[in-house]
């Protein structure tokens, strides 16, 4: 769209005959200062395993990374899939993964998303649920997560906040916490005015909310 959304051009394949998996895999891609997007992809096919996918032309083509390498000694299970990622200093960016390991992985890119760390541990618990993050312009880091290791239920949803880039967080809302209920597959997004979470609601609805930055001071 070149008119703010009103009109559309027809769509295209992002990669022409892709199997599953290329490009932004639930969550947004990012935009880097040299104009680079990043998208979070994976692959589910026996294992999980994630990659990122690099645009340098406005997403006319894409080059795949490798996969992201898993120390099996640290992360157990499957594996990992749907990253979550921000641009914490020039060059260096930072994901998260949902896994079925009881906790969210972590990796890092020193290079623009190019290369990554293999996976470790986050510090977060995760019970095998989407997640997503979003960092603002006074540095902070909001995370959309449900936080336990158990699985089960996706409740409740929590909201948390990092002032060092995601090594370490403070749950600061609770956006749902009805027992035994799913409220999963988040969203959130930074705004003019604050962010946005939306998020999908006992697999009903979507069900959203606006929290403006006045409503985060001190946090």
């Amino acid at each position: 769209s070149t008119d703010d959304g009103k009109t559309w051009s027809e769509a295209t394949e992002l990669v022409a005959g892709d199997k599953g998996g290329r490009g932004p895999v639930k969550n947004k891609p990012i935009l880097l200062p040299d104009g680079t997007w990043l998208a979070g992809a994976s692959t589910e096919l026996g294992g999980w395993d994630p990659f990122f996918d690099r645009s340098t032309d406005l997403g006319k083509t894409w080059t795949r990374t490798e996969d992201i390498a898993i120390d099996r000694d640290v992360l157990k299970g499957r594996g990992a899939i749907q990253p979550t990622m921000w641009e914490w200093k020039p060059g260096h960016v930072r994901a998260f993964f949902r896994t079925t390991s009881g906790f969210l992985a972590r990796s890092d890119s020193a290079d623009g998303g190019l290369t990554w760390s293999p996976l470790g541990q986050s510090g977060l618990p995760n019970n095998s649920s989407g997640v997503d993050a979003v960092r603002v312009d006074d540095g902070r880091v909001f995370l959309v997560y449900n936080p336990t290791g158990r699985r089960g239920g996706r409740s409740p949803l929590n909201i948390a906040v990092s002032h060092d880039d995601g090594e370490t967080w403070k749950d600061f809302a609770s956006l749902e916490s009805e027992p035994r209920r799913e409220f999963s597959y988040p969203a959130i997004v930074k705004t003019k005015d604050g962010i946005s979470v939306s998020y999908t609601w006992k697999r009903q609805r979507v069900r959203a909310w606006q929290i403006p930055f006045t409503a985060l001071e001190g946090i």
